[in-house]
């Protein structure tokens, strides 16, 4: 009943643009969610549209009375970002960050480690760099869309030695290539979509990100790691009634600068502390394989891995599982869950000593200290029978390359064979408003990298909003990373501040 209250509130079938990944809107509504305010909210299926996170907040209303001071103004600041969402081209925001490293850094989440992470793979390296963007949507009737579009600048990366690159040729089982990255000025659409909504369903076709997972630094699947994929999208708008449980599901085709994916998960909301997801992906076409109507039809239908000519390849298949619970007797405060991701078997829930893991817990409130919340995630890409080192999962004989998207990887960037524990204090702040203190450890399977990889990160992230559409973000990095294949331990620091103007500007009626 109460889903089907708040779905009264957005019963209009209006078109609506998705909601940017790095909003303070997703924890904001998880907050909420995880407080019992929002008992529908499936967290696995991201990025929402507009119309999703204005039904959220419907529903949170219904529930909000005797939820304490902090909760009304945490709702009061949501309803500011949508009461005014009306047909129009608005530009949302403008934004300016300088920043840089100082140190030798990573960018190789393939092999060795980021040093910035999950940041829509914007280019970075040692040295000063920064971007500045404008945020644009645009909604009429049926139709949507939006842009977000940056003038880009980042130094270069020098290559690794040569023998170094021999290594992780030998490693990935590819011929030696240059590597290094040159210098970066250039205006890039970090994504850049238009669709249309029919009934409960959206389609939309672009460059778009996508997120298939409950956690906070990055699901193992689809993340905001690597640069926004070039997909069409088929997705329901928000959860479906079916009796008493509530349903999302999503289909995606799309590209990867040279083969091409197709995924699909579908949600469910069980009770109102109970969130399931299952997801099936795969990766097809390209490097030598045909793209055909048979060979798409091969990729769902066989159910083998027939060893001949790359023709005949089904495709690298994966799969998921993700859960998000409620803890009993700790509704208001504890939250559970966890991510997972299996290559080449029908679930994780199948084999899960094959599986890579990501549990997590969440903490949404302090006694006493209402503003307080902390999170634990610990991925893992090890799996937990035995250590098979860096050609299995997020590996593949055919498509080397498969699971980057521009040289990134598309899910966490604990990368392959690896394990990391990650932990995040937040205080917030009135309004968007937040202080975070954060730690982050990553180690490597000597299996896979030879002396294996040690990587340590102390961050600290602040937001303030300075006045009504004016708001400052920072962020501050200590970075110690030790990887015998590059030699001895080396540390950094880097940061950077950015400034953005957030006025909704209706720019056509």
């Amino acid at each position: 009943m109460l889903l089907l209250a708040a779905t009264a509130v957005c019963a209009q079938p209006a078109a609506s643009p998705y909601v940017p990944l790095d909003s303070w809107i997703y924890p904001a509504l998880d907050r909420l969610a995880a407080w019992g305010l929002v008992p529908s909210q499936i967290s696995g299926q991201r990025p929402w549209t507009r119309a999703e996170c204005r039904r959220q907040l419907a529903e949170a209303d219904t529930l909000a009375a005797g939820s304490g001071e902090y909760a009304l103004r945490l709702l009061r600041a949501l309803h500011a970002e949508f009461d005014a969402d009306a047909p129009a081209v608005v530009l949302d925001s403008f934004y300016l960050r300088a920043g840089g490293i100082a140190g030798p850094a990573l960018d190789d989440s393939y092999h060795l480690g980021e040093t910035w992470t999950n940041d829509q793979g914007r280019p970075f390296g040692r040295g000063a760099g920064g971007y500045a963007g404008a945020d644009l949507r645009a909604a009429s009737g049926r139709f949507f869309g939006a842009a977000r579009v940056e003038y880009q600048r980042a130094p270069g990366m020098e290559p690794y030695p040569q023998a170094v690159r021999q290594t992780l040729a030998e490693l990935d089982g590819v011929p030696l290539a240059a590597g290094g990255a040159a210098a970066v000025s250039r205006v890039r659409a970090v994504e850049a979509y238009a669709g249309v909504r029919l009934g409960d369903v959206q389609v939309s076709a672009g460059k778009q990100s996508l997120w298939w997972g409950p956690g906070y630094e990055a699901p193992l699947s689809f993340s905001a790691n690597a640069e926004p994929t070039r997909n069409v999208k088929v997705s329901t708008v928000s959860p479906v009634r079916l009796g008493r449980v509530g349903v999302r599901a999503e289909f995606v085709l799309g590209s990867l600068r040279g083969p091409w994916f197709n995924a699909q998960k579908v949600s469910f909301q069980l009770t109102r502390n109970l969130e399931m997801g299952f997801t099936r992906w795969s990766i097809f076409w390209g490097a030598g394989h045909p793209a055909t109507a048979g060979s798409f039809l091969r990729n769902f239908s066989s159910f083998d891995s027939p060893a001949g000519p790359a023709r005949s390849d089904p495709g690298d298949r994966k799969a998921g599982f993700d859960f998000r619970y409620r803890v009993p007797g700790l509704r208001r405060w504890l939250t559970l869950y966890t991510d997972s991701y299996s290559d080449d078997d029908p679930s994780p829930l199948a084999a899960p000593r094959r599986a890579a893991i990501a549990p997590g817990i969440y903490l949404a409130r302090f006694p006493g200290l209402p503003r307080l919340d902390l999170r634990i995630e610990a991925p893992s890409t090890q799996p937990m029978g035995w250590d098979m080192g860096g050609r299995f999962l997020y590996f593949n004989t055919q498509y080397r390359s498969g699971n980057t998207n521009y040289g990134r990887l598309l899910g966490n960037a604990v990368g392959r064979d690896g394990r990391a524990v990650q932990a995040w204090l937040r205080w917030w702040l009135p309004g968007r408003g937040r202080i975070e203190a954060s730690y982050r450890q990553g180690k490597t399977s000597g299996k896979f990298l030879p002396g294996g990889a040690t990587q340590s990160d102390g961050i600290l992230r602040a937001a303030v909003d300075l006045a009504p559409s004016w708001s400052l973000s920072a962020m501050s990095q200590y970075e110690r990373f030790y990887v015998p294949l590059l030699g001895g331990a080396r540390r950094n620091l880097s940061g950077w501040v950015q400034l953005a103007w957030t006025p909704a500007l209706k720019l056509l009626p």
